[in-house]
């Protein structure tokens, strides 16, 4: 979404910047998903990833919302969804791997269950 584009819809500034909301150069934090860093920014890229370390989706989104998260570190960034939801078909609490220099739009679909469409 281009946020200039926004501006001439009559949209306010405050409603614009909700939208098009980054957050860059994050950093993953944690090995479980009751530690990773939490991710309150619609758009999210991570510039440092430590081996093992993880992100945890915004657990106040709702169905509807999504969430974009980059992984621009070095080594796989673990994905987890709020907690007692589940992305995909891996179970409730489980963490997808985002491979190095690959982005995924996350979808939230029910307050239990994302979908993910992952980037190559």
């Amino acid at each position: 979404m281009l946020a200039y584009k926004l501006f001439g819809s009559g949209l306010n500034t405050l409603t614009i910047a909700s939208i098009t909301d980054v957050a860059t150069g994050l950093t993953a934090a944690g090995t479980t998903q009751g530690t990773a860093y939490e991710c309150t920014s619609a758009k999210n890229a991570f510039s440092t990833v430590g081996a093992g370390s993880g992100a945890i989706l915004d657990s106040d989104a709702a169905p509807g919302d999504s969430q974009m998260i980059y992984n621009g570190g070095s080594n796989a960034l673990s994905v987890y969804p709020p907690s007692s939801a589940q992305i995909n078909g891996l179970g409730v609490n489980n963490a997808i791997l985002l491979p190095t220099n690959t982005a995924c739009e996350f979808y939230c679909l029910t307050t239990t269950l994302w979908t993910g469409i992952l980037s190559r």
